[in-house]
């Protein structure tokens, strides 16, 4: 690899290991000669003597931080930055293996806490400082927010990530940095640089995911269970029901079948026994992963003009049958140098994404659907033919349904997979800008632009054939015996939906960098505007017809008797079809500044103001000031430092704000639009006005060391901060003939602080190195003040799901795990017992207002963390990553009686384990079976301590071998292999463990293995 410039150029000739061996040649003439050489990750070598030719070896210090991060408004090299940066460089970021961006920083970024309980991952730096606004940390992609779906970014284009953490480092970014910035910088080609050719290809294999580690009742249980409820006559008044006609469980139909005898009756519910649904699900529904990406890049430049072209494709067959994306990505980047001083930079990204989304497996095992995925059932029978699934009715009723001019009204859970048709498409665009032009030496302009353009559309369109336009027709149909009258026309039913997005922001900004022996000061102020659109629309068509695109209108507005049942409703609009959207305008000015004194004195600043239309109506509540301020010390360049063995040493301090705001609150009062069901229009009160609402700010203490001992063997970085959330929004109690009894403003206050730790080893045998990170970042936080008292310490409804535990109690963390006192079970009857007024009792009630509760600690990891290495002989590059994550709780789910009585496979696996007669007491911490459900005790042991667990946990996270070549590299990867030690003793892995449905805990990602292959020339 060579790299020229005027009047030098370099060439590496080996780099192996962690070892770069170069050679430089300088153009003879009066004076020449080399003061600086630096690469990327590598320890710069100073004061090279003059000569043709020189040939070094740079040794990497394995330090992320030694290289420049960029905080998307200039880049900053470590030397320098007073503030706490995490860098990930290319080869880390490229280290492992996925279609996206974020997951690619999993268990290798010091701070990054994936919050993964409910199966969707919520990412965040240092803890959350904030209740309910957007918790999520800011991206910026290329100097600006990235506003559009993430999943669209190529990861390939990506040349490296800086995470800013604390509010020197972030706070040039104002109001949208309280929970930290992830700046990620996509590749470019550089001046004088051959054409280099790059092409990437791999495929990665997922398994399929253990549905058997939901720990579900077992197949016989849940059939003794129905069966005992049908003989107290739990259904009888279903059975009886010829009015609306309700669903009842298979076992209840049987065993009501008078045609059948007491031994076909048996044998049938022994048929019953030996079915699992899991083992079909895992047939029929899912199926192996397999993703296959490919990319391929062109970069170079001459003495004027840089360029960078790539392409990528995406193919992800999902683990749900049906599921598939396809995506393609198309970037180019160039600059031009003109007029010999005028630099322009343009970019352009387009991103076309298509999804299949034909899995229905969600619509069958949601009873909300109507429907009653039993674990019994069976999907096919002995034969191989298809099985209908009980669904909305009776089986008695559905079978009558066609004789009286109905359409079918059987549901098949494998013909509706087949004949599912539902597609999203995203197309994306962004266009990036900027010129710069030097005034005067060291004073730089710039004008930078960026337009970003996302469109969705998500069609779906139900055949006639489909259960769900069957369902619908028959509903609206008016039985009658001189004919049926279908008010809704047969045919298909077609939803449409389909989302705008614009983001224009702008730029203008003054740089000026001056160096000389002992002084260096870097400024730079501006001033930025950025306007968000969205717009959303959707519609819905009856009796559609594909092959012409043509409908067939209908009354919306009118009302219609449902059948059965006697009672009306309108035909559905899909929601609502009037138009939604919103404007988000923002403006503001910065400054950033840094003083230099000997190369061991380093001040910094910076200010900003930003004003926004979400914000109160005076001027002072529209406009946040926010600013830091740091300094740093390099003590190991005073001349009186002499410790060799720690030769490089250096503190740190900053302190200052930056803000956050929850979108949802406005100084405006908001309502939606609709027509009611007497076709009347309405507006509906969905946000009170609160003029004084004003952004959240967080005031941030930074106290940091770097250090590396000789050679770089041991290298790494501490960092201790303390945030103060002040004006957060919170809950706060209003006068209720306002027509609500709450209103968010900023009322509430949070505090937190933490330690983060990085270690870098670093041993060299010949050809053999051993290169090895340990990071453990700490976090802790306080709820300082609440308007609103809870009195719901077990859940927060409004963060949405169960068992993420947002509880924002005074003098406790956020995310807090509280339960009911534990006496044990009752040795006479099976039944939970709790404590009262010291005692145990089972007056549930009476324990429930007591709120005498045990506060077990946080429900988010105090520590997280993970150790790392890295082996390299020759040609071979073996890398381990383990992770952790430790001090917190977590909620397992168990039986409880009423759980078994609701439709589908509610009932938990710890049934078998129940209380059933005296002295089991002895042994089990499950009550027993009884009924009738007592709803207070199933209420008391959900949520008793006994079912409280520590959530700590040692994970082999994944596994990388590689082959490298003079222009090759071949390697393997292996993700998500697994728990080498869990604190609970319930098999549970504690990542994946909110409840999302009716007991129900989210499954863990299934290990995958992926090979590949890149090369480079």
């Amino acid at each position: 690899m060579e790299h020229y410039c005027p009047n030098f150029w370099l060439k590496i000739l080996k780099f192996s290991g962690m070892s770069l061996v170069f050679s430089i040649g300088i153009q003879p003439f009066a004076g020449a000669r080399v003061s600086r050489v630096s690469y990327t990750g590598f320890t710069p070598i100073f004061g090279m003597p003059p000569q043709d030719t020189s040939k070094n070896s740079l040794k990497d210090t394995i330090q992320l931080q030694e290289v420049t991060v960029s905080t998307g408004y200039q880049s900053i090299p470590k030397e320098r930055a007073t503030g706490s940066f995490v860098f990930i460089d290319s080869a880390l970021f490229n280290r492992s293996v996925s279609t996206d961006v974020l997951s690619r920083l999993k268990g290798v970024t010091p701070s990054l806490l994936f919050d993964e309980r409910s199966g969707t991952p919520r990412l965040s730096i240092r803890g959350r400082g904030t209740i309910f606004a957007n918790a999520a940390p800011l991206i910026v992609v290329d100097n600006f927010p990235y506003e559009g779906d993430l999943s669209t970014l190529n990861p390939n284009d990506v040349a490296s990530v800086s995470i800013l953490r604390d509010a020197a480092a972030a706070s040039i970014w104002g109001v949208r940095a309280g929970n930290g910035v992830i700046v990620i910088t996509t590749k470019q080609g550089r001046l004088n640089q051959p054409m280099q050719v790059t092409a990437q290809a791999n495929t990665t294999l997922g398994e399929k995911p253990d549905l058997f580690y939901q720990q579900k009742i077992s197949p016989a249980d849940l059939v003794d269970v129905h069966e005992m409820l049908y003989k107290a006559g739990y259904y009888k008044s279903s059975l009886k029901n010829m009015t609306t006609f309700p669903l009842v469980p298979p076992v209840a139909s049987i065993l009501n079948d008078a045609t059948l005898s007491e031994s076909q009756q048996q044998a049938a519910l022994d048929a019953l026994r030996g079915n699992d649904l899991r083992r079909d699900l895992s047939r029929y529904f899912y199926q192996q992963q397999v993703n296959q990406q490919y990319a391929l890049q062109l970069k170079g430049g001459g003495q004027t003009h840089t360029y960078y072209l790539a392409a990528g494709y995406d193919h992800v067959r999902e683990n749900k049958v049906g599921n598939t994306l396809n995506r393609f990505n198309l970037s180019t980047q160039h600059s031009f140098l003109l007029f010999k001083k005028l630099q322009a930079q343009t970019a352009l990204f387009l991103t076309q994404q298509h999804r299949e989304i034909n899995n229905t497996l969600n619509q069958f095992l949601q009873p909300s659907n109507g429907t009653a995925a039993y674990p019994y059932l069976a999907l096919k029978d002995s034969d191989g033919h298809e099985l209908a699934q009980p669904r909305d009715f009776s089986p008695t009723f559905i079978s009558q349904a066609e004789n009286k001019g109905l359409l079918n009204w059987e549901y098949y859970p494998l013909q509706e997979l087949k004949g599912n048709d539902q597609q999203a498409n995203n197309y994306t665009v962004r266009i990036n800008s900027a010129l710069t032009y030097p005034l005067l030496p060291g004073l730089n302009a710039s004008f930078r632009y960026q337009y970003e353009q996302q469109n969705g559309r998500e069609e779906q369109l139900y055949s006639q054939t489909s259960y769900y336009t069957r369902n619908l027709i028959n509903r609206y149909t008016v039985i009658s015996a001189s004919g049926n009258k279908n008010n809704l026309p047969l045919g298909a039913i077609f939803d449409n939906s389909q989302s705008w997005m614009r983001a224009y922001n702008l730029r203008p900004q003054l740089t000026y960098d001056f160096t000389n022996d002992q002084d260096a000061v870097n400024l730079l102020a501006g001033f930025e505007a950025r306007e968000l659109k969205t717009e959303t629309r959707q519609a819905r068509l009856y009796g559609y017809e594909p092959a012409n695109g043509t409908a067939i209108p209908v009354n919306m507005d009118s009302l219609y008797r449902q059948y059965p049942g006697s009672g009306t409703q309108k035909i559905s609009a899909l929601k609502d079809q009037n138009p939604g959207g919103t404007i988000e305008r923002y403006r503001s000015w910065f400054f950033n500044g840094a003083y230099t004194y000997l190369q061991r004195y380093v001040v910094s600043g910076s200010a900003r103001i930003d004003q926004t239309n979400l914000f109160g109506v005076q001027a002072n509540q529209r406009t946040i000031p926010l600013w830091s301020a740091g300094i740093k010390w390099r003590i190991d360049q005073e001349s009186w430092y002499k410790v060799k063995n720690l030769p490089e040493l250096a503190f740190r301090a900053t302190y200052g704000y930056n803000g956050n705001f929850d979108q949802t609150a406005t100084a405006f009062i908001t309502a939606t639009y609709n027509t009611n069901e007497y076709s009347l229009r309405e507006a509906r009160l969905s946000g009170l006005p609160n003029p004084e609402l004003r952004g959240e700010r967080n005031a941030v203490l930074n106290l940091g060391m770097d250090f590396s001992l000789v050679k770089g063997s041991l290298s790494g970085s501490l960092d201790y901060y303390h945030r103060k959330g002040k004006d957060l929004i919170g809950e706060a109690p209003i006068d209720a003939s306002t027509g609500r009894t709450t209103f968010r403003g900023n009322v509430a206050a949070m505090s937190g602080h933490g330690w983060d730790v990085t270690l870098n080893g670093r041993l060299m045998l010949g050809a053999f190195s051993w290169n090895s990170q340990a990071f453990a970042s700490f976090t802790q936080d306080e709820v300082t003040h609440y308007e609103t008292k809870t009195t719901n310490y077990f859940n927060d409804p409004s963060i949405g799901g169960q068992n993420l535990f947002l509880n924002p109690i005074e003098g406790k963390p956020l995310f807090s795990v509280y339960s009911y006192r534990w006496a044990g079970l009752d040795p006479q009857t099976g039944a939970p017992r709790g404590y009262l007024e010291g005692q145990p009792s089972t007056d549930y009630t009476a324990i429930s207002n007591a709120q005498d509760l045990r506060y077990h600690g946080r429900a988010l990891p105090a520590w997280i963390g993970s150790w790392r290495n890295d082996l390299d002989y020759r040609q071979w590059s073996l890398s381990v990553n383990i992770s952790y994550k430790l001090g917190f709780y977590f909620r397992r789910p168990s039986s409880t009686n009423g759980s078994l009585l609701s439709q589908g496979s509610a009932g938990h696996a710890d049934f078998a384990k129940r209380w059933q007669k005296p002295g089991d007491e002895a042994f089990t911490q499950v009550p027993a079976w009884i009924y009738p459900v007592n709803y207070g005790a199933d209420n008391f042991y959900t949520y008793s301590e006994i079912l409280v667990e520590k959530g700590d946990h040692i994970r082999l996270q994944d596994v990388r071998l590689s082959y490298h070549l003079k222009k090759w590299q071949l390697f393997v990867y292996a993700n998500n292999l697994g728990i080498l030690w869990r604190a609970n003793k319930h098999g549970i892995d504690p990542d994946y463990n909110a409840l999302v449905n009716l007991g129900t805990v989210a499954l863990p990602t299934p290990r995958s293995y992926a090979v590949g292959l890149t090369t480079s020339f």
